[in-house]
């Protein structure tokens, strides 16, 4: 349950909880990217 990044929507911040454990092994939005829901923004591998 930790936090693995922070979004940014409309000037308000939200912090992404991992649902599952493991380490993050690509990051796929960079910062300053726009992203629509349900796209992918990292991946975790156990």
């Amino acid at each position: 349950n930790e936090v693995v990044m922070i979004l940014e929507a409309m000037k308000m911040e939200t912090e992404v909880r991992a649902i599952t454990g493991g380490t993050v092994c690509n990051v796929i939005a960079k910062v300053g990217d726009a992203v629509n829901v349900g796209d992918p923004l990292l991946s975790i591998r156990d």
